[in-house]
């Protein structure tokens, strides 16, 4: 067993429960209503997450030498478990406030946590044209040039370099690539979104959003975001996200019952996940962990953060102002 999958069996068997009480929710908006200071702010402690000197590593799995790469660790770690599957949307919900959290507790944010409204923006026009580019790399994301090699041009992020790879393995350095994308944009409309609002069941709900909605934002920014492993690298991942959260809440509001649904298989079984899964974490490293007794997934289900964040369960983060999460959508 190497030393890394010794630790991480470690950390999965360990569940603790966040009891800290929710009296005061932080706030996420739409990328646009933050103001240009909050935008510089947010740009800026994205910029320190990823910065060893900044930020180092607390854990040093995989080599990781910033807590931004541990975020890319905990994705890549466990890709076969977390998409296609039941846990795939409170996964991502506890995963974004480990992000957020991080950004307050090691650089200092003290602003809301953005996100990219896509059903706004592709309403309003091309994705060419939307609210995140920007020609003021203090306050925007670029204007989604790149050189011929899809590496970023302009913006904050030009310099970012990330190297551990699919296997958990410090790699290559990469440049942050873009592959702008219309066609996959347009399926990133409010009617797609609807379609899956109309739906009764968590699971249906379920399939539904991480079909167009989920996978057309990662490909409409295309390059490192069309990885499926690697895509945290890149900040628009927490954004894109961060609204599909978002969206899972608008859904969860309209029933009561909804902040208990929950199902779904936990394994991913297609073909393309199961070569996504790094070779030293296979599915006898987690399963034992889950805590579904089945096949199943549960509101007992065990997510794992990779020790950037406690282990806790599905039914911590089943409403947004649980005690785990603690935020208000505006």
């Amino acid at each position: 067993m190497s030393k890394f999958l010794a630790t991480a069996t470690a950390f999965l068997a360990a569940v603790n429960s966040v009891s800290a009480a929710c009296t005061n929710p932080t706030q996420r908006k739409p990328w646009t209503d933050l103001t240009t200071s909050e935008k510089a702010e947010f740009i800026n402690s994205t910029l320190c997450l990823m910065d060893p000197a900044q930020a180092p590593s607390k854990t040093n799995y995989a080599g990781s030498k910033s807590r931004w790469d541990e975020l890319q660790v905990a994705h890549i770690a466990q890709v076969q478990f977390i998409h296609t599957v039941g846990s795939f949307l409170p996964w991502h919900r506890w995963f974004m406030t480990v992000h957020e959290n991080l950004l307050r507790t090691e650089c200092g944010y003290t602003g809301p946590i953005p996100y990219w409204n896509e059903q706004v923006d592709q309403a309003a026009g091309p994705l060419t044209a939307s609210t995140i580019w920007g020609t003021d790399p203090a306050t925007s994301f670029g204007t989604g040039a790149t050189d011929e090699n899809g590496c970023v041009t302009d913006g904050p992020f030009t310099n970012l370099r990330y190297n551990i790879n699919t296997e958990l393995e410090r790699g290559e350095d990469k440049c942050l690539q873009y592959d702008l994308k219309q066609n996959q944009f347009d399926q990133l409309s409010q009617d797609i979104v609807n379609a899956c609002n109309a739906l009764d069941d968590y699971v249906d709900f379920n399939n539904c959003l991480g079909g167009a909605p989920h996978t057309s934002g990662h490909y409409a920014i295309g390059g490192t975001m069309d990885d499926v492993s690697l895509s945290p690298a890149d900040p628009m991942f927490f954004m894109h996200h961060t609204n599909l959260d978002r969206l899972w809440w608008v859904w969860q509001s309209k029933n009561e019952s909804r902040l208990t649904d929950m199902g779904g298989k936990n394994v991913a079984t297609s073909t393309f996940l199961v070569a996504a899964q790094p070779k030293s974490l296979p599915e006898s490293a987690f399963a034992p962990y889950f805590g579904d007794n089945s096949n199943v997934t549960t509101l007992d289900h065990i997510m794992w953060m990779a020790g950037t964040a406690e282990n806790i369960t599905i039914g911590e983060v089943m409403d947004i102002k649980s005690d785990a999460i603690c935020v208000e959508y505006l």
